[in-house]
């Protein structure tokens, strides 16, 4: 008896000892993950690209402050032989605004891929759930979980 019982307490010892390594593991993972140094380091380009992003998608909330632009034909932008959409000028800057607009897009496009594939690298499970996530938001019916067992 008194070996069975010398067993059970090293079994449980053991245990103990490989889920105290595990957690002191999964500490350090975390410690890395949210350290933006350390990520920094790790992915350069996602950061930088990142932080583009969010500048552009900050300056296009807050809007353009006093100097805000108005674009030739919209409704805002007074009606006179100036600015009309058939004035030379007005629809270079028309053609150039547009294309800063389209940069811009694609720049905070790129910026959320790259960032949602940091995630993805970083964060188990995170790519499973911002699919499933997305679907829901699309009105898909993907359902990535298994069928219930009967």
């Amino acid at each position: 008896m008194d070996q069975r019982t010398d067993q059970i307490e090293s079994h449980i010892q053991s245990k103990q000892e490989a889920l105290q390594s595990n957690f002191h593991e999964l500490e350090k993972k975390i410690k890395s993950v949210t350290d933006w140094r350390h990520q920094f380091q790790n992915h350069p380009g996602a950061m930088v690209a990142t932080a583009f992003g969010g500048g552009l998608l900050l300056a296009k909330m807050l809007g353009h402050g006093k100097g805000r632009r108005v674009r030739a034909g919209s409704s805002n932008a007074p009606q006179t032989p100036a600015n009309t959409p058939h004035s030379r000028t007005e629809r270079r800057k028309h053609k150039v605004l547009k294309t800063w607009d389209n940069i811009e897009s694609a720049l905070i496009g790129v910026a959320a891929a790259k960032f949602k594939g940091m995630l993805s690298d970083i964060v188990p499970g995170f790519k499973e759930q911002l699919d499933k996530n997305e679907g829901e938001r699309r009105g898909d019916s993907i359902n990535l979980e298994p069928p219930p067992k009967v």
